[in-house]
């Protein structure tokens, strides 16, 4: 009887050995497909899969190369603030103030806001928080369910939690006037950003009219060099910061058009904005006794708890919720807050610098070998970054063993379906099996997640392509390409 089932283990283990090598073998040709495509002609290219479940690799390509990696960087960042700060960990912005409230309601002294570092306070993105008007408004009525009625002093925001590096300093100077490039403060405010509402000229080649900004920035003048392009030219248009620290320059063009063209810009100094336009809000509202009477304050006033009493809190929603925007819609400040607040919890410095140090340690104590991974921010925006495949691949797989697995999962966008990935194969074979993050920068592109192949198993893989100059389009098409033959390939049987 041992005889006999020592002769089936045996034949089993050569019938695995053989599938195995023929589906390597398959995988291999795809792959070699997608190099021999002229898209990618002059590229480098680093490519890993493996098993999900216990990391055991099924095939690689160059996988151990350090390459620049975009946004799936935010791979690394959400995960790590996953496993450190929880899925339901919140965002707390502190009211308090100081000074005496007497009879009538009158505070003498200053109502100072605290904040926690909440990417998301005044976002539009969110239901029941519909953007910086109610969030304003929001503020003004804790303060009256606190009791004061009137502030004789001022409105402070203490935005000592974080440093004040707003924008990582490897960030190109065209991406920091763009809404992508928004920085991240210790009190973000509307995601930072602004619509800025442009009307064309009636012909190409004349100048465009800018119209209003919203919300509206009354502290900046806008150097407006944009021009009109043609009825299909696109959104050609760059926004950098101006030639003094009170103006914003634009340039490109935008395309013909009767009716308004809207444009996206970050906030400069996004704590100053908040602050101006909280304070000119409890102003109108009778609150606040002088306009524009507010102060930034940078060294930790707010939590000294000195003569200081409590009005209230507002609490960001969890984690996991923001982690699914974040992925999902890759936005560029809601990672680089996470980095930074890792790095105040468990450093008690809210900083890139130490927030890269602990979540390099994170990956370090889940067994993912972290040298040569290279972090200037979190999230992925800095052509500074490096990363390789297999680190890739490697958190991927330790993700799939954790408890928020399945958040995390949520978050990325799936095939034909969803965020980055809607056009990407949809009504192939992977539509609705490949759950995957991307990167996109100028001549970089890269692909990871999730893929279900045939056996109905879960495989983690990373494509990482550098410098390629191929267009746009030709380099989605060898890419779908790629992934609709790993889709395909029936690997993992056993």
């Amino acid at each position: 009887m041992f005889k006999r089932i020592g002769i089936i283990l045996f034949w089993f283990a050569v019938l695995n050995h053989i599938c195995s090598a023929q589906n390597k073998s398959s995988i291999q040709s795809h792959f070699n497909s997608f190099l021999n495509d002229p898209a990618l002609r002059g590229s480098m290219v680093g490519f890993s899969i493996m098993n999900a479940d216990d990391g055991n690799m099924i095939f690689s390509y160059h996988d151990s190369l350090a390459l620049i990696p975009a946004s799936c960087l935010k791979i690394a960042t959400t995960g790590a603030a996953l496993g450190i700060l929880s899925e339901h960990y919140r965002f707390k912005t502190k009211i308090v103030y100081q000074g005496n409230v007497d009879a009538s309601g009158i505070l003498h002294g200053d109502v100072i806001i605290i904040g926690g570092g909440d990417p998301v306070f005044g976002s539009d993105r969110w239901g029941e928080k519909e953007g910086v008007s109610e969030a304003a408004e929001q503020i003004n009525q804790k303060i009256i369910r606190a009791g004061i009625k009137k502030i004789e002093g001022k409105l402070i925001v203490d935005i000592s939690r974080y440093d004040n590096q707003f924008c990582c300093h490897s960030w190109a100077c065209d991406d920091t006037g763009n809404y992508f490039g928004a920085g991240a403060s210790a009190f973000n405010f509307g995601e930072n950003k602004y619509d800025l509402r442009l009307q064309s000229g009636t012909r190409p080649g004349l100048e465009v009219k800018i119209i209003s900004t919203s919300p509206e920035l009354s502290h900046y003048s806008f150097e407006n060099c944009l021009t009109t392009g043609g009825p299909h030219s696109g959104d050609q248009s760059n926004i950098y910061p101006g030639s003094t620290d009170s103006s914003i320059c634009v340039d490109g063009s935008i395309p013909l058009s009767k009716s308004p063209f809207v444009i996206k810009g970050a906030i400069p100094n996004p704590s100053a904005f908040a602050a101006s336009y909280i304070s000119k809000k409890l102003y109108e509202s009778g609150m606040l006794s002088h306009l524009n009477d507010w102060q930034i304050e940078c060294g930790g006033i707010g939590n000294s708890n000195k003569n200081m009493t409590w009005i209230d809190s507002i609490q960001s929603p969890d984690l996991k919720d923001i982690i699914y925007y974040t992925n999902l819609n890759s936005i560029n400040l809601y990672a680089e807050c996470m980095l930074k607040e890792m790095g105040y919890i468990k450093k008690g410095i809210g900083t890139r610098q130490s927030g890269v140090a602990v979540v390099k340690k994170y990956w370090h104590d889940h067994e993912v070998d972290t040298s040569g991974l290279f972090m200037d921010d979190g999230c992925g925006l800095s052509k500074s970054d490096r990363i390789s495949a297999l680190q890739l691949c490697k958190m991927l797989s330790v993700i799939k063993q954790q408890f928020y697995y399945s958040d995390f999962l949520k978050s990325l966008p799936v095939a034909g379906q969803s965020g980055a990935m809607k056009s990407m194969g949809k009504g192939t074979a992977i539509d609705g099996i490949v759950f995957c993050k991307t990167g996109h920068i100028n001549g970089i592109r890269a692909y990871s997640g999730y893929i279900k192949n045939k056996s109905g198993k879960w495989e983690c893989f990373t494509l990482i392509v550098n410098n390629y100059t191929s267009s746009s389009q030709e380099i989605h098409n060898a890419i779908e390409k790629l992934l609709i033959g790993l889709g395909t390939a029936n690997y993992s049987i056993f």
